[in-house]
């Protein structure tokens, strides 16, 4: 089942890791069009992960992946014979309800293993990240290939399509993947399962931040832009690595002792990037402790998703994991526009600082969910498996 799911999450993520950097070649007319066509994705994934979570018990993941592919492919089609931005605005919506329709399904048939989840959610989020990376370098060779970005763009546009076909039938062989044949209900949630929540969404809003930065750090500390495109692919593949490596360490010592290791971390890198935007250490020496706290950062990932995993009732999985998948695609455009805003308003300083205060107040939240539960007697232990 594993190696299905991840390839299926592998291909989809590459399919749109090549759309993001099509997309604002391809909406030239006005750069504002190109954020309003660009935030319905994230916005139609967020709306659609609870519906596509209440009833991924009636269908077989295989049934919801597959259509999501198909759609995936059938708009980016549309979009590449396209040029009136509300209809591109409204294909890539859809693209987001599709999005919606293959992660949620496919976190939901991990969560349904109940055994080894820390190493199941490790694979699926470094196949998740790395399926960006792959996406995104083939869009940038695409447009440095060929001369007009324009058509670049389009051409990119439908190799992202053949990609989602190409998924089609990996996701018709899923089997043995469907729920209980209830709909799930949202009485069968229970409060432990959301403790994480603020943390999730308070990491995902600092990564969306993260992605303003790239411009900010070259003019503030002077270094070429090819150095800092350097810096955050080798970020991201350190994270695909750790997330891998502390999703199989969550299995042995839990998923709270992980969890804690990857704020270190997280602190960590915030401090340090503080330190480098005030002048106070050079972006050359800073990558020796970024290198190693940016591993530990990522221990957060499979901890939480493990945490949710391990306390979800028989019925409920996918609900939960479309709860868990708002964060996920509305917290990274928050960021966006929390980064974009402070930093043509407040500099590069104060940027970083509200990155640190976002934290604060995320594991701040975290932390008297835990003690109120705590407090009122709820049992916060896992489920057993």
């Amino acid at each position: 089942m594993d190696n299905e799911v991840f390839a299926i999450n592998v291909a989809s993520r590459v399919g749109y890791g090549i759309m993001i950097i099509a997309i604002p070649y391809y909406v030239t007319s006005n750069l504002g069009l190109v954020g309003v066509v660009l935030a319905t994705y994230p916005i139609a994934e967020a709306l659609a992960s609870i519906p596509v979570g209440l009833i991924v018990n009636r269908f077989r993941v295989s049934s919801l992946v597959s259509i999501g592919l198909l759609i995936m492919a059938t708009s980016s089609l549309l979009f590449a014979i396209n040029s009136n931005w509300v209809i591109l605005a409204a294909l890539h919506g859809l693209m987001g309800v599709a999005a919606a329709m293959i992660i949620v399904p496919l976190l939901t048939a991990v969560t349904r293993r109940r055994v080894r989840l820390g190493l199941g959610y490790g694979g699926f989020f470094s196949t998740y990240f790395a399926g960006y990376i792959i996406g995104i370098g083939i869009g940038g060779l695409m447009q440095g290939i060929i001369e007009h970005g324009f058509e670049a763009a389009r051409l990119s546009i439908v190799t992202a399509a053949a990609i989602f076909l190409a998924a089609l039938p990996l996701a018709l062989t899923l089997k043995g993947h469907r729920g209980p044949g209830i709909m799930a209900k949202s009485l069968g949630l229970r409060s432990v399962e959301l403790i994480p929540l603020p943390l999730w969404l308070g990491l995902m809003i600092l990564l969306g931040v993260a992605f303003t930065l790239p411009g900010g750090l070259t003019m503030h500390l002077n270094i070429g832009g090819g150095f800092v495109a350097l810096i955050y692919v080798s970020a991201a593949l350190v994270l695909a690595l750790g997330i891998l490596m502390f999703g199989s360490l969550v299995d042995r010592v839990g998923a709270i002792k992980v969890m804690a290791i990857g704020l270190v971390g997280l602190s960590v890198v915030i401090g340090v990037a503080y330190l480098v935007v005030s002048g106070l250490l050079s972006i050359y020496y800073a990558i020796a402790p970024l290198a190693p706290s940016m591993f530990l950062t990522s221990a957060l990932v499979p901890s939480i998703y493990a945490y949710v995993g391990h306390r979800a009732e028989e019925g409920s999985e996918g609900l939960i994991m479309g709860i868990y998948n708002i964060p996920t695609a509305a917290g990274i455009a928050i960021g966006n526009l929390i980064g974009g805003f402070s930093l043509s308003r407040l500099g590069l300083d104060l940027t970083i600082i509200l990155a640190a205060l976002t934290l604060v107040i995320a594991v701040a939240l975290t932390a008297v969910m835990w003690i109120v539960l705590r407090g009122r007697g709820v049992s916060l232990s896992r489920q057993s498996t």
